[in-house]
């Protein structure tokens, strides 16, 4: 199978990722920095202006894609910007889906989590709360929880996750 070299890059980027946002809990700089100028580049290599639309166009929907959650206090600017990195590789089309995705396996990662730790009704009372102090006082910090019994989860995992499932749905037969 003859691969797009973006597809490499993109690999390799997820595998470094994933790895340092588990073991150190970040998405370092160089390597989204890195992974958006390749993006860029091989995307004008292979298709000139269009590759440069595609991947500006990818790269602000994977930002956008969970700048609401990072405002929010959800997940770190290093997912944020690891989606931005993934969005400019590969596209909007490309980013959109993963991330749906990668949602729906962080969901369940986090429901896992808090099942395991015997911490499911506190959590959806907390999130009940909010969400109530949310629409009643039109507050987004109603929504932020405190950091203090915080559970770390290497969002990125679930993310690679969702990009991997999109990847291999779009790979030629």
């Amino acid at each position: 199978m003859n691969l797009p070299i973006t597809d490499y890059v993109l690999l390799i980027f997820l595998s470094v990722s994933v790895y340092t946002d588990i073991t150190r809990r970040k998405v370092y700089n160089w390597t989204t920095l890195s992974a958006l100028i390749l993006g860029f580049g091989f995307n004008f290599l292979i298709s000139g202006t269009a590759g440069l639309k595609e991947s500006a166009l990818g790269m602000m929907s994977g930002f956008l894609f969970l700048f609401f959650f990072y405002l929010l206090g959800g997940m770190g600017a290093g997912d944020v910007k690891f989606m931005a990195a993934v969005g400019a590789l590969k596209g909007y089309h490309f980013v959109i889906m993963a991330g749906l995705y990668g949602a729906i396996a962080g969901g369940i990662g986090a429901i896992l989590v808090i099942l395991a730790k015997k911490n499911f009704l506190p959590t959806l009372k907390k999130l009940f709360h909010g969400i109530i102090g949310f629409f009643a006082f039109k507050s987004p910090e109603a929504l932020k929880f405190s950091e203090e019994n915080a559970t770390f989860l290497p969002y990125t995992v679930f993310l690679s996750i969702g990009i991997i499932i999109r990847w291999i749905e779009i790979l030629p037969k």
